[in-house]
């Protein structure tokens, strides 16, 4: 029996919590999965106990909400396929020591069966979640309060508290069921406590529904937008006998697109991640198709705002790889450029390469890495955050807070993993960077979902997995943002808490 408590039931419990996420999204299991852990939580007698329930629910978690990113490795003609195994239980197992470890700190605060205690796990809970989103290179890929991710009235409270402060509600929402089994608290207490959880709840979506009713989208109908999703199968994509062809079906995407009676002035072609490669830009009769193409739109003058694989020399003479976006105008004058610099390790860079002897699995010795967030501004377009692949993810890391853009461009490649949770996980998050930012997104995947993604999180225009198109659409105006210092607040304000608690536990953690 206690074998059963202290390691297969946190499995199933962290198995079951990970259905709340995109795609299933069914916010029930949220609840169910929180409140049976926080019910385990409150059984453990010390620090190691609580470690251990933390560790075994986290790993039921994040194995099965990650066991996608192990497609990657298993793409056509991918010498890594044998490290498969190690990214699909590596990884989950390397997050659930966050998990653990600031669980068993709540352990050591304070009892769970009291008020205290259970404030105490919502709040390293939600730290643990912080701590795996910024140690290191950071990922916070799954965090509790993404379960609102397709429910958008529930959403729009990331807007004022962020990604983490609605992480930390969703865990007082989900886990007081289990705090109130097994508390002794009178029951005055406990009907004020699901008072409290009904009362907030209800208040989040009405007002965010609220919030979606009366704000109406508007648009710069002097910006056209055409968002390409060329659908290259990620076997086909580096195939050197099917660049050309690869290469004609995004020209033929991008040609012609029809805005109706109202002509924008402007207008912006989007591609996606590494859609331009040195043996395509190297080649000057590729780059006169691409500039027909730019310049056959009449009355209007067309960018390209493209992702591309960026080979140059730095001052040593050393030639380097970004992974980057660049803006070129109608005659392919390259007007700005941006490189990723949350790069994905092992994927673009071997993390101690001097010590690991391997090369990532992006098939080069490693992509340089960009020196940060950049809003691109060129006028008379309205200035852009342009933001690589999973760049996307990371709450309140993906603008420069000055000067603010009125739109973001999200590039990326969600080919990599197939018919799998992942490109749905992706997009949800993509979903709650423009309502935390309250700015548009424009999303292109080479296949993934591509979109067009306005500052509550509405989709406007969306392109499936699997499907080649080419949407067309007006840039959707921003939203004035006014929460930026909240939202930054919560996320100073978690580390300092749990520094000065740690302070304070000090002689007795010793």
């Amino acid at each position: 029996m206690k074998f059963l408590t202290l390691f297969i039931a946190p499995i199933l419990i962290g198995w079951m919590t990970a259905f709340s996420m995109p795609p299933v999204s069914f916010w029930p299991c949220l609840f169910v999965g929180l409140s049976a852990l926080y019910y385990l939580f409150a059984q453990t007698q010390n620090m190691a106990g609580a470690f251990r329930v933390g560790f075994f629910f986290a790993l039921g978690y994040f194995t099965t909400g990650l066991w996608w990113i192990g497609n990657a490795l298993l793409v056509e003609g991918n010498e890594f396929a044998w490290v498969w195994p190690i990214s699909v239980i590596g990884l989950p197992t390397l997050l659930a020591f966050f998990t653990a470890t600031y669980l068993a700190i709540a352990r050591k605060i304070s009892d769970p069966k009291n008020a205290r205690g259970f404030l105490a796990f919502a709040f390293f809970l939600t730290f643990s979640e912080w701590a795996r989103g910024n140690a290191f290179t950071g990922f916070p890929w799954n965090l509790y309060g993404y379960v609102w991710a397709d429910h958008l009235p529930m959403a729009q409270a990331a807007h004022y508290i962020g990604a983490y402060g609605l992480t930390f509600l969703s865990i007082l929402w989900a886990g007081m069921a289990g705090f109130l089994f097994i508390t002794a608290h009178h029951q005055k207490f406990k009907i004020s406590c699901g008072a409290f959880v009904t009362i907030s709840m209800l208040l989040v979506y009405l007002g965010g529904d609220y919030r979606l009713k009366h704000t109406a989208n508007t648009f710069d109908e002097n910006v056209g937008i055409v968002v390409v999703q060329p659908n290259i199968p990620q076997n086909m994509k580096w195939d050197p006998v099917a660049v050309q062809e690869n290469f004609s079906k995004y020209l033929r995407l991008s040609a012609g697109a029809d805005f109706g009676v109202t002509k924008p002035k402007n207008i912006v072609i989007v591609w996606p991640e590494t859609a331009i490669s040195p043996t395509i830009y190297d080649d000057p009769k590729n780059m006169n198709r691409l500039r027909d193409v730019l310049n056959n739109y009449k009355n209007a003058d067309a960018y390209l705002a493209t992702g591309i694989l960026r080979r140059y020399r730095d001052e040593t003479g050393q030639t380097q790889y970004g992974n980057s976006v660049v803006l070129f105008d109608k005659d392919l004058n390259a007007l700005d450029a941006y490189d990723k610099h949350h790069l994905v390790p092992f994927g673009e860079f071997i993390p101690f390469q001097n010590l690991i002897p391997l090369k990532p699995v992006a098939a080069f010795k490693g992509f340089t890495r960009g020196t940060g967030t950049k809003t691109i501004h060129h006028t008379p377009l309205p200035a852009f955050s342009p933001l690589v692949c999973y760049e996307v993810i990371f709450p309140d890391a993906v603008t420069k807070s000055s000067p603010r853009p009125d739109w973001m461009v999200n590039v990326t490649n969600d080919g990599w993993y197939g018919e799998s949770a992942g490109p749905y996980q992706h997009f949800a998050q993509t979903r709650l960077r423009a309502i935390e930012e309250g700015l548009p997104l424009i999303r292109s995947a080479n296949t993934g979902i591509s979109a067009v993604i306005d500052p509550l999180g509405r989709v406007i225009e969306k392109a499936d997995i699997f499907q080649e198109a080419a949407l067309t659409t007006y840039l959707p105006r921003p939203l004035p943002d006014r929460f930026t210092f909240i939202r930054n607040g919560f996320q100073l304000l978690l580390p300092l808490v749990a520094l000065g608690l740690l302070w304070r536990m000090r002689k007795t953690l010793s």
